[in-house]
């Protein structure tokens, strides 16, 4: 088998088609925008009206207003530095490039026209990570339509993660096409829709294998497709929403070595001289959703929501290894087949109404419920065939077991709150927040080789209270703006064998506006969340976890004058948590020490756009972000893990924009990435990337 390398791939069949299509929608623009020039043209000629030839692409006698922009261009880049940690973050590339393009044609009339409106739009299909393409066309009372296809290319090779094995180089492409017929009828309207979602692409991982663990490669080779069917109307003052819904969805990644592995541990004698992993997976999703929703008088407004999925898989594994282990055995075949399957019923709900009891004062309550349930199991069977280093023969080990899992999910949230205007200079809210989670965990396992077989039953329950409250104060109505909310309660745990964290969550915005030109905006945030734990040794002794979050910062809009507009902000984060580890002393047991992590990030961005002559623009932005981490301070304590990673980033960029002609403009841009990691990983780098481009508009009114 032949295996593309990673920083070469290119899977025909999803990646050049793709940009085909993209090559495609810009030659019909351009087409499109050639042919209703000179369509236009030609009829104001025979009129004999003259004048502007982008006037005439809006008066034209074809019956279509045709406006459109198709930019070009071409983009350098030079990196020094890791490569590799660049094409991690940005991954933007060199070569010709498709920048922002669209096209829009409106009918000046509607009859007989099959369209009232097409609009299509692209950006970033050659160089860029990510790009897209859409299209929207509508008939007044007939139907609209909605189609995208997105594309995000997926770039991970860091030397710093898992010994720079856990890579990536994959492409995802996502799209979503959907159809309302008689969207302006109140009574009744049909949607119907389709969407994909695909990944393919080279991968590295690792595999642990008898106390070692060994690099390996990975295709990587996914879709889920999705059709849905519904209708949205108005019953009995009610609106109404209903989606029926089908995923069908596959998984054939594949694992596999093409070179003998000797693993990441020197010490072990354990070795690999083939893998390979084989583990397709198939499965469904049927998935129905309900919404609803009315007001009554401007007194009463209800919300309703339910939706109900039920998800099925299978799937069979294949693996097949040979080496040798760790202790100089020779493997001949190691083999494992596993089969199994999962379902999965899931019903989400919520219910929402607000009361106004007076002008002044209202009443909302939201009540929401989740409830699942996962049932499975599998069944392995293992051959191990081995000699001595020697070459007598072993033994084989054969394996042969079952297992069965049952999960029983339950959550109520109910969220009350009150609010009241006291006047329009101020106004404030009370709330409470209940939730009570169940969950129930059974299991069964069986060993087919002999009598032994083993289960369990755990239930757990946990309720958590917490209080909210806010005000919004207006000291200068229209022009100073000031919001405040805290939080003080517990927080549910993810983790069911875990406390609930004690939470503190405090917020506080401020807007002011003094003139029509400048605006600020300030902030400042605080989470506290501790998790009280205690180890189950004689004497119990405070094993907690906690964290502490600040933030602050702000921001400004200034427009001076209609040809110039400077925004920018500044804001830090705080971050420190401490957690209680255990880990080995000695061979000889166990002790207790801390794991503390430190965030300190500073960011800052400036933007600046100036229109100083009327066929010259200017745009300037200035971005650094910096974490100092733990700053000067380091601990040698043996019990303590000092966690934090002072990085700094700045990526400055400058556009020139010149009026070439009254239909083209000129791009000129410089970007500029410098990142700089104050450890010594040698993953900092330097990226210049400038750039041109020509932009050529049709029909555009401003100018």
């Amino acid at each position: 088998m032949k295996h593309k390398s990673l920083n070469n791939y290119t899977k025909p069949g999803l990646y050049l088609p793709k940009r085909i299509l993209y090559l495609a929608m810009c030659l019909f623009i351009s087409f499109g925008t050639l042919t209703a020039q000179q369509e236009m043209t030609t009829t104001s000629g025979s009129n004999s009206t003259g004048g502007d030839p982008a006037t005439s692409a809006q008066t034209g006698g074809s019956g279509f207003e045709v406006k459109s922009s198709f930019e070009i261009g071409v983009r350098g880049k030079r990196i020094n530095g890791d490569e590799n940690k660049y094409k991690s973050d940005l991954n933007y590339g060199a070569g010709l490039r498709f920048f922002d393009s669209s096209l829009l044609v409106t009918a000046k009339e509607s009859d007989g026209k099959a369209f009232d409106t097409l609009l299509i739009t692209g950006t970033g299909w050659n160089a860029d990570p990510n790009g897209s393409v859409r299209v929207s066309m509508d008939k007044l009372g007939w139907y609209n339509f909605d189609g995208s296809v997105r594309r995000f290319t997926y770039f991970n090779n860091l030397s710093n993660f898992a010994l720079g094995q856990h890579t990536r180089n994959t492409k995802r492409n996502i799209g979503d096409f959907d159809v309302t017929i008689l969207p302006q009828n109140e009574t009744i309207r049909f949607r119907f829709g389709y969407g994909f979602n695909s990944a393919t692409g080279p991968a590295g991982f690792t595999y642990d294998f008898d106390r070692d663990e060994f690099p390996i490669k990975s295709n990587i080779d996914s879709r889920a497709d999705d059709l849905r069917v519904g209708a949205d109307g108005k019953l009995f003052g009610f609106n109404w929403s209903f989606t029926q819904g089908y995923r069908r969805f596959k998984n054939n990644t594949d694992f596999f070595i093409d070179t003998p592995q000797l693993g990441n541990n020197p010490n072990p004698r354990s070795s690999f001289t083939t893998f390979s992993r084989l583990i397709p997976e198939n499965g469904t999703t049927h998935f129905s959703s309900f919404t609803t929703h009315r007001t009554w008088k401007e007194r009463f407004d209800f919300t309703g929501r339910l939706v109900y999925s039920t998800s099925k898989s299978d799937f069979v594994m294949t693996e097949e290894s040979t080496g040798i282990d760790r202790s100089g055995n020779i493997v001949l075949l190691s083999r494992s087949d596993v089969s199994g399957n999962a379902k999965r019923p899931n019903t989400i709900g919520d219910i929402g109404f607000t009361a106004w009891v007076t002008n002044k004062f209202r009443i909302s309550n939201t009540f929401s419920f989740n409830s699942y349930r996962i049932s499975g199991g599998n069944v392995l069977l293992e051959l191990v065939r081995s000699t001595t280093a020697g070459g007598t023969p072993r033994p084989d080990v054969i394996t042969s077991e079952g297992a069965y899992r049952f999960t029983n999910y339950r959550r109520f949230i109910n969220t009350i709150e009150g609010d009241y205007d006291v006047n329009r200079f101020f106004s404030f809210y009370l709330g409470y927040r209940y939730t009570n989670r169940m969950v129930t965990l059974e299991g069964l396992d069986s060993d087919f080789g002999g009598p032994s077989t083993s289960g369990f039953v755990e239930d757990a329950e946990n309720t958590t209270n917490s209080v909210l409250a806010g005000f919004k104060a207006s000291p200068i109505p229209k022009k100073w703006t000031i919001f405040f909310d805290v939080e003080h309660g517990q927080s549910d745990n993810a983790f069911t064998r875990l406390g609930n964290y004690d939470t503190t969550n405090l917020r506080v915005r401020s807007r002011i506006k003094p003139t029509n030109e400048f605006a600020l905006n300030l902030s400042a945030q605080w989470k506290d969340n501790t998790n009280p734990a205690q180890t189950d040794t004689t004497p119990p002794t405070s094993f907690n976890a906690e964290s502490d979050a600040k933030s602050f910062g702000g921001s400004f809009d200034w427009t001076p004058d209609p040809r110039a507009s400077i925004s920018g902000g500044y804001s830090h984060n705080r971050v420190k948590s401490l957690a209680a580890v255990i880990f080995p002393v000695s061979g000889t047991g166990i002790g207790q020490g801390l794991s503390r992590y430190t965030l300190r990030n500073h960011f800052f961005n400036l933007d600046g756009w100036f229109n100083p002559y009327k066929v010259v623009s200017f745009f300037v932005s200035y971005r650094i972000s910096k974490d100092t981490g733990s700053g000067d301070f380091f601990s040698a304590a043996n019990y303590l893990i000092e966690g934090n990673y002072p990085v700094s980033y700045q990526s400055p960029e400058a556009r020139l924009t010149f009026r070439l002609h009254d239909r083209v403009d000129w791009n000129l841009g410089y970007q500029f990435y410098n990142y700089n990691e104050m450890i010594p990983n040698n993953q900092n780098y330097r990226a210049h990337l400038p750039y041109t481009s020509l932009r050529i508009y049709l029909g555009r009114s401003d100018r």
